[in-house]
């Protein structure tokens, strides 16, 4: 053999190597791409909300000096006493569709549960008085009728479909097996026992099981031409659009748990979810502050079994599952059998003039762990533990974030303080053992940062999701040139307000959103002091003192008009009255005549609500992740709607019905950034400051968790590690 012979020989065997190895390199990468599952074409269909990763962590009692990394969570809750809050207001009704205060949906937030419960610290759903819950999209052929089913992919020319397919969400506690390698659950014995295959998401408590993925169901799969669906017409600001009939996450349904019942003993039943859809949709019922997350629904029904109930919206709702599943605030459950909606014989106006003063505003009946026990209007509410509360009668390893023991409290007071200035005192003296309405000059005042205060009381300090603002009443003629209201802005000193008033617990926002939230547009810079800009603004916009007497006048619709407005304030806080005086002076060196009008929280909800202002400080509270429809929409202006001040803005519009769609939450947090950058430039308000919330709490109490949301205390995990004598 020759030497070329022999390297050819070695270059063949070598070759053939690389092709065995290539070829097995094929064969199992075909394997191993067989094994992945394939990915979910339709975007952002997230399992819990993304938004959590801008959450601090939480942790128990963690201001109260009496609690270290050493003890705590070592010593056993104890149940039993009493708990006396103060509150600066008074309370008007407890029906849950009737209110508009936050402190009183503080207060229903611990009388009600809701089909859907979240957990404040991840923001996971988990089931509450649903056992379990669904979720699907909407396809329609033309000249077809809506079908229900898995949208697993879609792009222009194709849209791939399951028929009857659903994501699924169970408590992994009422799991009797979760098989990840099979694809499968199977639940325990008393909720029949059968085997769910799908694509599985295992989240701290619950496990969703998508049946598009790897079941049955999976096997009916179908590819539907675009052109082959039937359209729908999607608004979109002033116009319309025609859009293709195929709607993502448009279908649910909840099956309500076994055992359920209200306050009063009686059954909790799928009858009383639609009983209380229907009675927010009757425009009769003054719920039009929160009719406007529930009317693209176009179908709510019980199904046959009795114990089902199905709700479809007409288009993608990004936050469709926690107003049509109820969580925390946006609970809506109310008892058919207390208002017997028979007996007006289908007249809804009838109804709705009846349910708008029903006694069920003033003694309450809902499903929670606590029930009002006693209301001296003006004085004192108080909350009992339900002692029949339904949850402490299925067993405890089949609940989630629940122990037997809860609520620990007995009793819970709420203690009307108009005046500040018995508070500090009676909380020194045990007379009331919290306050969670701190006003910033409470917490800097000499009297509570003394070693006899803090030995008895927890100073605790967090950032709260709102914003205050100064809302000008945009009907009247005063506010509606830009220049004006940019004007009015450039003469608020917020530096000074926040200084000398809000004691440096507060900084300066710019626009409706959470400043430590995604939809933040932290590039807009709040609009500063400027009494000389303000001038020229003003001018510029025709406002002159023409006749001398120290006031600006300009001549509108043929009348010459002064510029004279009056500041809307409520009596519940005390500094709303120093900074009303603090803007008045301010204002008044423009020659802008500006009345202070201060009435009792109750005369002041119905002015704004009536719009019988021109100018009010108000606060708003706002969801990490947030719908501006409610606050920004146009069509939030008419009826009561909370778009009080009638700000109209069709690119707002537009945008806002666009957020309300886009499932995606960084995309939805862009179209929430350009809101905010349209408000600001429109100035419909003038935007102040973002507090911090001030808590006041009995070195005694424990279980404290302060989380950062629109309601940051949940009462049901509190308990006194030592019940003091007089709250036995």
């Amino acid at each position: 053999m020759t030497v070329s012979n022999f390297f050819a020989g070695k270059r063949k065997i070598h070759a053939l190597k690389k092709r065995i190895r290539s070829r097995i390199f094929a064969v199992v990468l075909l394997f191993a791409l067989l094994l992945v599952p394939p990915p979910d074409e339709v975007p952002a269909r997230e399992p819990q909300n993304p938004a959590a990763k801008y959450l601090p962590k939480i942790v128990e009692d963690a201001f109260n000096p009496d609690v270290t990394d050493a003890n705590r969570g070592k010593e056993a809750p104890k149940r039993g006493g009493k708990f006396r809050i103060r509150t600066p207001a008074s309370y008007q009704n407890l029906n849950r569709l009737l209110i508009s205060g936050q402190e009183e949906q503080l207060i229903i937030n611990h009388l009600s549960d809701s089909l859907v419960e979240r957990d404040q610290e991840t923001l996971e759903f988990y089931p509450g008085i649903a056992w379990c819950w669904k979720e699907t999209d909407i396809i329609k052929r033309k000249d077809g009728v809506p079908v229900e089913g898995r949208i697993i992919e879609k792009n222009d020319q194709v849209v791939t479909f399951v028929p009857d397919a659903w994501r699924i969400t169970y408590a992994r506690c009422d799991l009797d097996k979760v098989d990840e390698a099979g694809n499968s659950v199977t639940l325990k014995q008393d909720l029949g026992g059968a085997t769910v295959k799908g694509r599985l998401t295992l989240l701290d408590h619950t496990v969703q099981v998508d049946e598009g993925f790897y079941s049955e169901k999976a096997a009916g799969k179908q590819q539907i031409e675009v052109a082959a669906l039937d359209t729908w017409d999607n608004r979109i600001g002033n116009r319309t659009e025609k859009r293709p009939f195929a709607k993502v996450n448009t279908a649910f349904q909840f099956l309500i748990r076994k055992g359920v019942t209200w306050q009063d003993g009686q059954p909790f039943t799928a009858d009383d979810v639609k009983f209380s859809y229907e009675t927010i949709m009757n425009p009769t019922v003054d719920a039009q502050r929160i009719r406007n997350y529930y009317q693209d629904v176009t179908l709510c029904e019980v199904l046959p079994d009795g114990t089902t109930v199905h709700f479809q919206y007409g288009k993608t709702y990004f936050k469709a599952l926690e107003f049509v599943g109820g969580t925390l605030d946006n609970n809506y459950l109310i008892p058919r059998h207390i208002f017997k909606p028979e007996q007006y014989g289908g007249d809804e106006k009838a109804f709705g003039e009846a349910f708008n003063v029903h006694p069920f505003r003033e003694m309450p009946i809902y499903t929670g762990p606590y029930r009002v026990k006693e209301w001296k209007r003006g004085d004192v509410l108080t909350l009992e533990r339900n002692a029949n509360y339904w949850k402490n009668n299925i067993p405890e390893d089949r609940l989630v974030k629940w122990k037997h023991a809860q609520p620990y409290l007995d009793e819970i007071s709420f203690v009307l303080y108009r005046d500040i200035g018995p508070v500090v005192k009676d909380l020194q003296n045990g007379v009331v053992d919290a306050d969670f309405n701190v006003e910033p000059s409470m917490w800097v005042q000499p009297d509570t940062n003394t070693p006899q205060f803090t030995t008895r009381m927890i100073r605790a300090r967090i950032p709260y999701p709102d914003y205050t603002y100064i809302g000008w009443n945009l009907t009247n003629p005063l506010f509606k040139d830009l220049n004006v209201r940019k004007a009015l802005a450039m003469l608020i000193p917020r530096d000074e307000i926040i200084k000398n008033v809000y004691q440096g617990v507060a900084v300066p926002t710019n626009g409706p959103f959470y400043r430590l939230g995604p939809g933040y547009d932290n590039s807009l810079q709040p609009i500063g002091y400027d009494p000389a800009g303000a001038k020229k603004l003003l001018t510029r916009a025709g406002w002159l003192d023409r006749d001398g007497d120290g006031v600006l006048e300009k001549e509108i619709d043929g009348k010459t008009i002064p510029f004279r407005f009056r500041y809307s304030i409520h009596n519940a806080r005390d500094y709303h009255q120093k900074v009303a005086d603090i803007i008045k002076e301010s204002i008044e060196q423009a020659k802008i005549q500006m009345t202070i009008v201060k009435s009792d929280w109750a005369i002041y909800s119905d002015t704004i609500r009536d719009k019988n202002f021109d100018a009010t400080r108000f606060a708003s509270t706002i969801e990490l992740d947030p719908d501006p429809f409610q606050l920004w929409h146009s069509s939030q202006s008419e009826n009561k709607g909370d778009n009080f001040f009638s700000y109209k803005n069709e690119k707002v519009d537009a945008l806002c019905e666009e957020v309300r769609e886009t499932i995606d939450p960084e995309k939805r947090w862009d179209l929430v950034k350009q809101v905010h950058g349209l408000i600001f430039a429109d100035q419909p308000v003038c935007f102040l400051e973002s507090f911090d919330e001030l808590f006041f709490i009995d070195r005694r109490m424990r279980g404290i968790k302060l989380y950062a949301g629109t309601y940051p205390q949940n009462f049901s995990e509190f308990w006194w590690s030592e019940i003091p004598e007089n709250r036995r």
